[in-house]
């Protein structure tokens, strides 16, 4: 019987061999700062969070450079919020724009990514959230926030990927504009479990979208 792990092995090996080639030589590469945030819950479970989150991110970004050539870049980490706890990823989007408005951004970064370890669900605000999916008329935007089940240490091209680096993708994906699938097969499917490959109509939509500014 093929368990869940194997799956994971064999069909997301993308950070090594995934569509090698999709973007051209010629194509820039396009590199978004990011300041990243981590909540009380994870903190708490993980003193070396700093290391967890970065880590999440960078595996995230290998797989979006190999696939569209966008490179997502840390430039600083933060606890936020410092104590409280905010059980619901829905809740910790509304204080998010609260307490990083747009007309208060700092110049230092592109996208903001909230990392959470409470232990939410899918009914109970757990699903990851962004501020909207990728328009380039309004500009991309500007705000993820998605939750980490189970500590992360990323040691390269070859660490076994989670489902909390699928979830990042994914996430990062409606950023750049792809929204969900009926598809089953792709990781923009609400159901994304163990999904490493975009449907062509959202891999297009991420590629044609690749280069648009943030809004400001």
């Amino acid at each position: 019987m093929i368990t869940p792990r194997q799956i994971i092995c064999c069909t997301l090996s993308f950070f090594a061999l995934a569509s090698c080639g999709v973007i051209g030589k010629e194509a820039p590469l396009r590199t978004v700062r990011v300041q990243a945030l981590a909540d009380p819950a994870l903190r708490e479970r993980n003193p070396r969070w700093d290391d967890e989150v970065r880590g999440l991110i960078e595996a995230s970004s290998d797989y979006f450079d190999n696939e569209f050539g966008v490179r997502f870049v840390v430039q600083s980490t933060a606890a936020w919020p410092a104590q409280e706890k905010i059980a619901s990823t829905a809740g910790l989007m509304v204080r998010l724009k609260q307490e990083f408005p747009l007309d208060r951004k700092r110049e230092a970064y592109d996208l903001l990514i909230a990392f959470t370890g409470e232990r939410v669900n899918f009914y109970n605000g757990g699903r990851g959230r962004v501020d909207r999916i990728g328009d380039c008329r309004e500009g991309l935007g500007n705000y993820v926030v998605v939750y980490v089940s189970a500590p992360f240490r990323y040691t390269g091209a070859t660490t076994e990927p989670t489902i909390d680096v699928i979830a990042l993708i994914h996430e990062l994906g409606h950023i750049f504009g792809a929204e969900h699938t009926p598809d089953t097969q792709s990781i923009m499917h609400q159901n994304f479990d163990y999904r490493s490959e975009f449907d062509m109509k959202n891999r297009s939509v991420i590629l044609k979208n690749r280069l648009c500014p943030f809004a400001k």
